[in-house]
């Protein structure tokens, strides 16, 4: 960011700021008032336990150039800008910015993938344009403008996810981020607690494509019915991308695993095919590829370039992230977990596992709703079909998710609660691949640092 605070109250109040603070620039805005340096703006948020006006003495005291707040601050020596809402204010100031840009803006949406999406994308543009990126997944009504008003201005492209889980969420994140090109990656049974069924899934999702901007594109699957129906709807004349129909004006499929968690795929771009390699292998990274390859194409880029950039790209952290030693190799994909990802990722580790033995290390599924203990049992019978050697499973759904196999094929699960208890089971094995995953809350990363640092020890290096 890089707007004075003349510029700033007079977007979030109406107020004109004089004297020398006036023509203040400020480059950096500040939630969190540890972070808090000289000359950068902060922003008091309320949350269920704190409320970051009580730190504003602090903050000043630590340089602040200024502060936004929802009440008068007494004694603050800084300038003080008061809104009625923080949050909203935040949110209206990344917007503001955003429109002052010449970036072309990116938004990107869907139940899986999001954040293994805007990586790629980013990436793959950022090998010729400059380009600027969420942070990690900063993705809601506060990381969104954050990552936002962290960007320069001078860059060609800002690639940005969009997370949601209640109804209202895409309103409110649509008018902050106001897409010159809007994609929307897929649907699946997530967030039910907010969204209700899948049909409350797709209107959520697609309703991104409701606030690009004129002159501007959409960009979605062709491959859910029900998304593809209401993007059609909410955006007459929405392109569509496809990992089954090589028809559509953007496709790719999987073709082979290559070392190292690895995969060669066919793309095919506005009837153009050609070759490229991911850092991921998998039927369910095509669709990544055939979106990355879309939105590249509508932003400039020809095949070889979109090529090179995504042979040369790599996944975030806990996103299917391979890590082999001797004959074992640890699949880390525990960032979060819902039915959709939790299926494509088992089906994925089966594919790299080969012949080989696979082990699941799996745990609950989040924000279900009601329809928790079914799709805990569903997911059982995902396990069955890729046919594990063994499934260890941590969280409340245990018992359903072993139900679920059972009624498949037979077979059972072993519930933990600590990741010793899955290094002494695999001790007597001498080899495979082990697949670790759940929602966010279960930490499941715990089971893959513990499980590869234990291979490291026993193989000397990684």
């Amino acid at each position: 960011m890089n707007l004075t605070l003349r510029d700033i109250a007079l977007r979030l109040n109406g107020s004109v700021l004089s004297g020398p603070d006036a023509d203040r620039v400020v480059t950096a805005v500040r939630t969190d008032s540890r972070e808090v340096v000289s000359g950068d703006l902060f922003f008091c948020l309320k949350g269920e336990r704190f409320d970051a006006h009580d730190y504003a003495s602090q903050v000043a005291d630590a340089g602040a150039g200024a502060i936004v707040a929802s009440r008068e601050l007494p004694g603050v020596k800084c300038p003080v800008i008061l809104v009625s809402d923080t949050q909203k204010a935040l949110g209206d100031l990344a917007r503001f910015w955003r429109d002052g840009v010449p970036a072309k803006v990116i938004a990107i949406t869907g139940t899986a993938g999001k954040t293994t999406a805007k990586e790629l994308l980013a990436q793959t543009l950022g090998s010729v344009l400059s380009v600027a990126k969420n942070h990690k997944n900063f993705n809601n009504q506060i990381g969104l403008p954050l990552s936002m008003l962290a960007a320069t201005g001078q860059e060609d492209a800002w690639v940005m996810e969009v997370g949601i889980s209640k109804p209202h969420d895409m309103a409110e994140l649509g008018a902050i981020i106001a897409p010159d090109l809007g994609i929307v990656l897929n649907i699946g049974p997530a967030h039910l607690e907010g969204l209700g069924d899948l049909e409350g899934v797709a209107r959520a999702k697609a309703a991104l494509l409701s606030f690009v901007k004129p002159g501007g594109q959409g960009l979605c699957s062709m491959d859910y019915p029900e998304l593809w129906a209401e993007a059609c709807r909410v955006r007459p004349g929405v392109i569509g991308f496809s990992a089954k129909d090589s028809f559509a004006k953007y496709y790719a499929r999987f073709e082979e695993a290559l070392p190292g968690g690895r995969g060669l795929y066919e793309i095919i771009v506005d009837g153009q095919a050609f070759w490229a390699e991911l850092p991921a292998c998998g039927a369910h990274f095509a669709e990544n590829a055939a979106a990355v390859a879309g939105a590249c194409h509508l932003l400039g880029l020809t095949p070889e370039q979109i090529a090179a950039g995504l042979g040369a790209a790599a996944l975030p952290d806990q996103r299917f992230c391979c890590r082999e030693a001797g004959a074992w190799r640890v699949v880390d994909d525990t960032y979060n977990a819902n039915p959709l990802s939790m299926r494509r990722s088992i089906e994925a580790a089966r594919l790299l596992a080969g012949e080989g033995r696979l082990v699941l290390v799996l745990g609950d599924m989040k924000e279900l709703g009601a329809n928790a203990a079914k799709a805990h049992e569903d997911l059982g019978a995902v396990i069955a079909a890729a046919a594990p050697e063994a499934v260890f499973f941590q969280g409340e759904f245990a018992a359903a998710v072993a139900r679920g196999i059972a009624s498949a094929v037979g077979g059972g699960v072993t519930a933990v609660s600590e990741p010793a208890q899955v290094l002494a089971a695999l001790a007597t094995l001498n080899g495979g691949t082990v697949l670790v995953k759940g929602s966010r809350s279960c930490h499941m990363e715990r089971y893959a640092q513990a499980l590869a640092a234990d291979l490291c020890e026993k193989e000397g290096a990684l």
